[in-house]
């Protein structure tokens, strides 16, 4: 049994490296110039084991965009459970879509347009990813904090339009610091939400 756990836990490991090696090089050098043989020697594996893993490109991207919603679910289950107020919970989920997307923010982009095109395989990650704010814009009306008669589905939407101009908007990312970005996000969120606060 403890050897089957080894296994599992050298898999995931293996996985997660797979899938940092081809974000590094899908932002440096590009989707498309990127290949499976580049991937599997930054990742230090066989080509087959990366076959094994990854079919193929589109299922790097596919799976770059489940690590990072499975790593938001786990914030919102774990340390976002100690957080009473539901709107500073949106806030912080908001702001890790923001600030993880912008480490990698060209491959980002991608990933953001992709999953927004519904024949595209990628547009399930949008959907789990606007279910996830939707459940913290839904308590938040439950609690009290944001207007009860406004619609759950219309303030999700602003929130994700706050996520999409982090995307597209806003340019030279890298000519200023996270806690710059942090607060003109902070900033057009509660301007946003002010219109359907108590």
């Amino acid at each position: 049994m403890e050897q089957l756990s080894r296994r599992e836990l050298n898999k995931i490991h293996c996985r997660q490296r797979i899938l940092k090696a081809s974000r590094q090089l899908f932002s440096i050098k590009g989707y498309e110039e990127t290949t499976m043989e580049d991937v599997a020697a930054r990742a230090e594996v066989s080509k087959a084991t990366l076959y094994n893993y990854f079919p193929g490109k589109d299922s790097l991207l596919m799976g770059i965009a489940e690590a990072e919603l499975e790593q938001i679910c786990q914030m919102v289950e774990g340390e976002l459970t100690q957080v009473p107020s539901a709107l500073e919970r949106l806030w912080r989920v908001l702001l890790a879509f923001v600030l993880d997307s912008m480490c990698y923010i060209s491959l980002s982009r991608k990933i953001t347009y992709l999953n927004s095109c519904e024949d595209s395989d990628l547009f399930a990650t949008r959907l789990e990813m606007v279910q996830i704010l939707r459940r913290q814009v839904v308590e938040a009306q439950e609690q009290g904090e944001l207007c009860p008669d406004a619609d759950p589905d219309e303030i999700t939407e602003l929130v994700m339009g706050l996520y999409l101009i982090s995307q597209f908007q806003w340019v030279h990312q890298e000519q200023h610091t996270p806690a710059y970005w942090s607060h003109r996000l902070e900033q057009a969120f509660r301007r946003g939400m002010a219109g359907v606060c108590f």
